[in-house]
């Protein structure tokens, strides 16, 4: 809860007015400063008028928002330990006030920089090396994967914390330097959490799934779509207990835990991520 409380806290270090006609009427809420990797939250009230085409653009994606119940446009943020530098990157807002031409209010968050440690795992020699005939079938499913996490379904951020998916402790986090049977494979993309066999996994917040299905690495996995760009996935299920296209509920049962696809046993790999922007999924989560 606490780093839930600082995430809440960090939204709103800067306050700021959109320029042009009705200037007096919107503020967007967003840090001065993020570590890398690490989640924010972005809020946009109208004071007065009413608000439409709103999009956020951040590291080179954008996506459009709706209304919370309350008014306020919302979305969660991040930045990726995988290729991005440390230094100021632009947060824009755009929309249309009263009917009228489009704005925007453009604000530098300064991205710190945030070391993260080496793992090193032991997994079957086929699941470290794949082979040759695995390949097709492998950039298949990376395909499938990057369209997943690319929504652009309008929405609002979730309500947090998010609903924790299993009740286990993180066992990997977030952001790790992942060696395999002695062969670097990149940055830990998600967070593992403790949970043997049949552990029942629940959605983090409402949503759409958006794909279902077994993979080489992922094991079977679910992809859901909370709108505004956010999607959250679960890996490494024995079952899988929703279809694609189909909606969910904060709370509800998708699958169940194992240890399908590249693992060292059983447990459930989790990710949150923006337009394809993977980042640390434990500061959003209840304890």
């Amino acid at each position: 809860m606490r780093k839930f409380m600082k995430l809440c806290a960090a939204a709103a270090l800067a306050v700021l007015l959109a320029a042009g006609c009705g200037a007096a009427d919107v503020a967007v809420k967003a840090p001065s400063e993020v570590k890398i990797g690490r989640p924010f939250l972005v809020r946009v009230e109208a004071r007065a008028e009413t608000l439409s085409d709103v999009k956020v653009s951040w590291l080179g994606q954008e996506a459009p928002l709706s209304a919370a119940p309350d008014g306020v446009y919302s979305v969660l943020l991040g930045s990726d330990v995988k290729g991005t530098e440390p230094g100021e990157a632009e947060l824009a807002v755009t929309f249309r006030s009263g009917g009228g031409d489009e704005e925007r209010v453009a604000h530098r968050v300064k991205l710190l920089p945030h070391s993260y440690p080496a793992e090193k795992l032991t997994v079957a020699p086929s699941k470290a090396s794949p082979p040759s005939k695995e390949a097709e079938r492998i950039k298949r499913e990376a395909e499938l994967g990057r369209a997943a996490v690319m929504s652009t379904r309008p929405g609002h951020a979730p309500s947090l914390p998010l609903v924790r998916p299993v009740p286990g402790i993180f066992t990997s986090n977030y952001g790790k330097s992942r060696w395999f049977n002695g062969k670097f494979s990149g940055r830990h993309g998600g967070a593992d959490m403790r949970a043997k066999t049949g552990t029942q996994v629940k959605a983090a917040a409402d949503g759409v799934v958006t794909l279902a299905g077994d993979f080489y690495f992922a094991g079977r996995c679910v992809y859901v779509d909370h709108g505004a760009g956010f999607t959250t996935f679960y890996c490494h299920l024995s079952k899988i207990s929703v279809k694609a296209g189909g909606e969910v509920k904060a709370g509800q049962t998708i699958g169940l835990s194992g240890s399908s696809g590249r693992v060292t046993g059983p447990h459930l790999h989790f990710s949150t991520a923006w337009r394809g922007i993977y980042f640390d999924p434990e500061p959003l989560l209840a304890k």
